[in-house]
């Protein structure tokens, strides 16, 4: 059945803030993380069985008109979004919309739930990550899905250039308290223009910054499900006298990357090969003062980790690596974003990141976490999700890392190359902890 599953648009309209945007606020200016970030469309899926017994269209109508008028509503709050991009230096807050994308589907939710699909589920999103943007283009794309059963699938595409996905987090609780009537003030996002975050410039480098991108390549994704009990395990065998109690991003990420560079050497025909991780880490909490949880934009840095030519690849050494690196990143990177000569701080870690994107003489990995979102609390009156996942990318050597529904799990989400991923998917140090790509309960 999912091999032949077709998806038909019923309708595409333009969302736009149901109050307009102040005059005072029509012109953002985006800081300087947002203009090194590429803009790239990265998307979230959420899966909602059927809440119903019976299928009736008019409650299938009612959630789309709910869906509808709760986001015209949290626009009028998240109004950037809402916007346009100008010159990658600011976002023009015209209130033009976001795209809203109903389609009809014709297969049954538990389908998709018996066989998950990285690559299927590209079908329920409304934008790829590697379509050309321009000054045009909406900043968000949304697409309700409704599958024979009256199981619903809300596709969330977003401009990573506008919001990263603490932003999209904030973005979807508000959303869904307009829809559930239960919106308050502590769930306002707050906007902290790029001019408020870093003062004088270094001139000694450009005042726009180096944007980084991501090669798009022939790859493949698996799902692979650690269980909590799994996860206790690995903190188990991953600790060390420098790490006594490693946390689950800790030991997740370094067993995948530990698996995935062994891959890569063997696979190259190498017994020495240099590896580099570049982790995206939440910054608010990390500089001094604190920047509040529910601000709108980038605030991530890169945490860099190398394994150097001849340098062993072993679980407990890549952990404490891990944890020495975010220690030195805290202090040394993410509390000068608040001052003078941030922008060469902030140069100098993207300058690093291209210039290993574009050498041939080590493998690259990229790592970024969606845990501890609260994806799975997204009720818009119908229940929470059962499940939620992502769209495979056509970036090479990428990871994200998402809840397990029961909030104490991790799902990885892996991409590497065919080679690289058929020698992973068979490591029995990899199979002892994770499930590979296992049915939805």
């Amino acid at each position: 059945m999912v091999s032949s599953m077709k998806v038909e648009y019923l309708s595409k309209e333009m969302i736009k803030p149901s109050s307009p945007t102040p005059e005072n606020l029509r012109l953002f200016q985006l800081g300087l993380i947002d203009q090194i970030t590429p803009p790239n469309f990265l998307s979230l899926l959420l899966y909602y069985p059927s809440d119903s017994d019976q299928v009736d269209n008019l409650h299938i109508i009612a959630k789309m008109q709910r869906l509808r008028a709760s986001l015209s509503e949290v626009l009028t709050h998240f109004y950037t979004f809402a916007g346009r991009i100008k010159d990658n230096t600011m976002i023009t807050c015209n209130d033009e919309g976001v795209v809203f994308l109903e389609a009809q589907v014709n297969a049954f939710l538990s389908d998709i739930f018996e066989e998950p699909d990285a690559d299927l589920v590209h079908h329920f999103i409304p934008i790829k990550m590697e379509d050309p943007l321009t000054p045009t283009s909406p900043l968000i794309f949304v697409q309700a899905n409704i599958f024979k059963c009256e199981g619903l699938v809300i596709a969330v595409s977003f401009n990573h250039k506008i919001a990263d996905i603490k932003s999209v987090s904030t973005f979807i609780k508000a959303w869904s308290a307009h829809a559930f009537g239960s919106m308050n003030e502590a769930m306002l996002p707050k906007f902290l223009s790029g001019t408020t975050l870093h003062d004088s410039p270094d001139q000694s480098y450009p005042i726009t910054p180096p944007v980084i991108e991501f090669k798009m390549t022939k790859c493949v994704t698996s799902r692979f499900v650690f269980d909590d009990s799994k996860i206790k395990e690995l903190k188990t065998k991953a600790s060390s006298k420098t790490v006594q109690q490693p946390t689950r991003f800790e030991v997740v990420s370094a067993l995948i990357w530990e698996c995935s560079a062994r891959a890569s050497r063997i696979n190259l025909g190498l017994t020495n090969r240099e590896s580099m991780i570049i982790r995206s880490v939440n910054i608010r909490k990390r500089v001094v003062p604190p920047i509040p949880e529910n601000s709108i934009g980038n605030f991530l840095g890169p945490s860099i980790v190398r394994l150097e030519l001849d340098e062993e690849i072993v679980l407990q050494q890549l952990v404490i690596q891990f944890r020495n690196d975010l220690e030195e990143f805290s202090k040394s990177i993410a509390e000068a974003i608040h001052h003078e000569g941030a922008l060469c701080k902030v140069c100098e870690l993207a300058k690093e990141v291209k210039i290993a994107q574009n050498g041939d003489d080590l493998d690259l990995y990229y790592c970024t976490s969606w845990c501890r979102m609260s994806f799975y609390d997204t009720d818009f009156g119908w229940g929470r999700p059962k499940w939620i996942s992502v769209p495979s990318i056509p970036v090479k050597n990428s990871m994200i890392l998402t809840d397990a529904s029961d909030g104490k799990g991790i799902e990885a989400w892996l991409t590497l190359s065919e080679e690289d991923m058929e020698l992973v998917r068979s490591y029995k140090e990899l199979l002892e902890f994770a499930s590979l790509n296992p049915r939805i309960l």
